[in-house]
């Protein structure tokens, strides 16, 4: 950069930054924004050579300060144990067998599992900055469904296929709640959106994005008992997929129904995972350390972490997961009696249940859905850590019905 351009940008810089933290305290909501509702944009925007940042992880760096000035002393209510300690399992397996790119691959970890969920545990004021933080993501899936639909790819605004599938499903859970739990009125509106939004996913051509917006929406609408809502959907979404459909040219119907290991990307997966388990085979009690995932196409977290960090990595991996999974579907009861309109914790369980699916078949540590997944962990602990409750929240009767059983 010209020192010209450096002396102009260090001071708008500044300004930037000054303007969101004065900004964020006095509007919780603004931060939360900037990170649940750009996540889809994955864009490098750092142009550091060895360290690379989206928008989103920009705002989430910047809104570390503000935890500190909320005094946030590394509590991650219910999933302290779990997320801390399998980041130390992970650092200490990963000393031993250090590697160039093992600083930056613990830097993502500590920003997804420590990082979001911390930022959206401490800075939510009450439920409405987390409602504004889910419309924001609703609002860029239905704005990335349609410049797909417009422009028949899933490539373009720098953007490419797997990122805007893995959006787009995370775009559509969050919506599916919303509309499960809306008001009449409301469910209009929610639904034409998640139309659009499953128009757009479909014509993406990513299945594993596919696979994860279904066992997602699946799972929240089977957290509220809503099995006939959960048919209903599929039945409305029917129409919808049929169309896009029948517009996709031929080549594209053959590329989302091949499974032949033939085919290019099925035998790459195939090859990816074979390395994976040789690498894992090369010390197989404590791995080769985190890092190996900058090294190949990891498209198999489990086979990754395996490799990484062995049997007891894999075991702290699959915890964190299962804790939060297991913890979401614990809460259920309580959750519904003392909350209203969208679940915080259901879309905590569906999105992380989404993402490690997805990350059987595709990435798992990469930009964008990790975000908005982990991130909501930390909107399902927000306001229960120390009330139990969130403020100024209005309590159903216990004998309350729930609408779609």
């Amino acid at each position: 950069m010209p020192s010209e351009m450096l002396w102009l940008a260090l001071p708008l810089g500044l300004g930037y930054v000054l303007l969101f933290w004065s900004v964020s305290l006095r509007a919780p909501c603004v931060p939360l924004v900037m990170v649940f509702g750009l996540a889809p944009f994955q864009n490098d925007v750092s142009g550091m050579g060895w360290l690379h940042f989206s928008l989103s992880e920009v705002h989430l760096l910047l809104s570390v300060p503000l935890l500190l000035y909320r005094g946030w002393r590394g509590s991650l209510g219910w999933m302290t144990g779990a997320l801390w300690g399998g980041l130390l399992v992970t650092v200490c397996l990963t000393v031993p067998n250090w590697r160039e790119t093992s600083l930056v691959s613990l830097i993502q970890m500590g920003l997804y599992w420590a990082g979001s969920v911390a930022v959206f545990t401490q800075l939510p004021a009450q439920k409405k900055d987390l409602v504004v933080a889910w419309h924001s993501l609703m609002v860029v899936g239905a704005v990335l469904a349609l410049a797909a639909l417009v422009n028949r790819s899933s490539y373009f605004w720098g953007l490419n296929k797997n990122g805007v599938g893995a959006s787009l499903s995370c775009a559509l859970i969050v919506t599916a709640e919303c509309w499960s739990s809306a008001q009449r009125r409301q469910r209009t509106i929610y639904l034409g959106v998640l139309l659009l939004i499953a128009a757009g996913l479909i014509l993406v051509l990513s299945r594993g994005a596919w696979l994860a917006a279904a066992v997602g929406t699946g799972f929240l609408l089977a957290w509220r008992g809503q099995y006939r809502r959960l048919a209903q959907l599929g039945m409305l979404l029917v129409p919808v997929v049929a169309m896009v459909w029948a517009v996709l040219p031929e080549e594209s119907k053959s590329y989302a129904t091949g499974f032949d290991d033939s085919r290019y990307n099925i035998r790459a997966r195939t090859l990816n995972t074979e390395w994976a388990v040789d690498q894992w085979r090369s010390s197989p009690v404590i791995g080769v350390g985190a890092g190996l995932r900058k090294e190949y196409d990891a498209t198999n977290v489990l086979w990754l972490t395996l490799a990484e960090t062995g049997p007891v990595g894999l075991l702290a991996f699959l915890t964190a997961h299962g804790r939060l999974i297991l913890g979401v579907w614990m809460r259920r009861k309580s959750a519904l009696i003392g909350d209203s309109g969208p679940s915080a914790t259901a879309l905590a369980g569906a999105l992380v249940l989404a993402k490690l699916v997805h990350g059987l078949v595709d990435h798992y540590w990469s930009r964008g859905a990790i975000m908005v997944a982990w991130a909501s962990v930390g909107m399902a602990l927000s306001g229960r850590i120390q009330s139990g409750s969130w403020p100024n929240s209005k309590p159903k009767p216990v004998g309350a019905r729930r609408g779609g059983r």
